[in-house]
């Protein structure tokens, strides 16, 4: 793909920047995540990206969805007038992802609790085919108080769907507060996944790519006896330290406190 990790990310807060938009601290911890599975491991032809032995990308946190855009565009998937336009009428691309499949933005997502029902229907529907795509969904651990994603999950483990990688972006925050003073800490919900799927779970910095090719590498190549889940550590706002950590920062762009992007900040 030959984008580093810093490149997106730069470029991920400039886009933020230049158009207004919230959610930056949502996206860049989706940074190493995203980059670690294009450049290595997701089956796809950008060329064709309606192919139908694709891997499915389903990023169910859809509000966090700036590093996707800059990572579809430096393919030459997303065209550029589209990132320009973003959020307006000239655009397909809103602050929220809406299913596009010239884009290969596989689902409509940001309404949360609905990305990992789609995945593993998804990726029932390639069993049942007898076909070998792989199924992978990006949730978020604020959205993991859903019901309907453990719902998704005791389906996914009754179907043993060894076809399917389910990613937590554990950054300990969402909307309006920190997870722990809303619902389970991290590392309790560490503990109720791992009994989904004890033989194919793992706990990692998901800012580490050498951490996520090692996982990435056994989901791909390894005998599973049913789905993977993958715990990633993660930072919100991850490299922008005015917004790290700080849940102000969820919906609102660093702008409207005085920030000016500047290369090389």
């Amino acid at each position: 793909m030959k984008l580093t990790s810093k490149e997106i990310q730069q470029k991920t807060i400039k886009f933020s920047c230049d158009t207004k938009a919230g959610h930056l601290g949502s996206a860049l911890s989706t940074v190493e995540l995203l980059k670690v599975l294009f450049e290595s491991f997701l089956r796809y032809d950008k060329n064709d990206p309606h192919r139908e032995d694709r891997d499915r990308l389903i990023l169910s946190k859809g509000h966090g969805a700036y590093a996707y855009y800059i990572i579809l565009n430096h393919l030459g998937i997303l065209p550029d007038f589209e990132l320009k336009n973003f959020n307006t009428d000239k655009s397909n691309l809103k602050g929220c992802l809406v299913q596009n499949s010239d884009y290969m933005i596989e689902a409509s997502s940001g309404s949360l609790g609905h990305g990992l029902p789609i995945a593993v229907g998804m990726a029932k529907s390639f069993k049942i085919q007898n076909k070998p795509n792989k199924v992978i969904c990006i949730v978020g651990d604020g959205e993991m108080q859903e019901g309907s994603n453990y719902e998704a999950l005791i389906l996914a483990t009754q179907f043993k769907l060894d076809n399917l990688l389910v990613i937590i972006d554990a950054n300990d925050m969402q909307a309006m507060d920190f997870v722990k003073d809303v619902g389970v800490d991290n590392k309790q919900l560490a503990q109720i996944l791992k009994a989904f799927s004890p033989d194919s779970f793992y706990e990692i910095d998901g800012h580490s790519e050498i951490a996520l090719k090692e996982v990435y590498s056994n989901f791909y190549n390894k005998d599973n006896k049913s789905l993977s889940i993958v715990v990633a550590h993660t930072i919100k706002g991850n490299g922008f330290p005015m917004i790290q950590n700080d849940t102000k920062y969820h919906y609102r762009c660093p702008t409207e406190d005085g920030y000016i992007y500047e290369v090389n900040n």
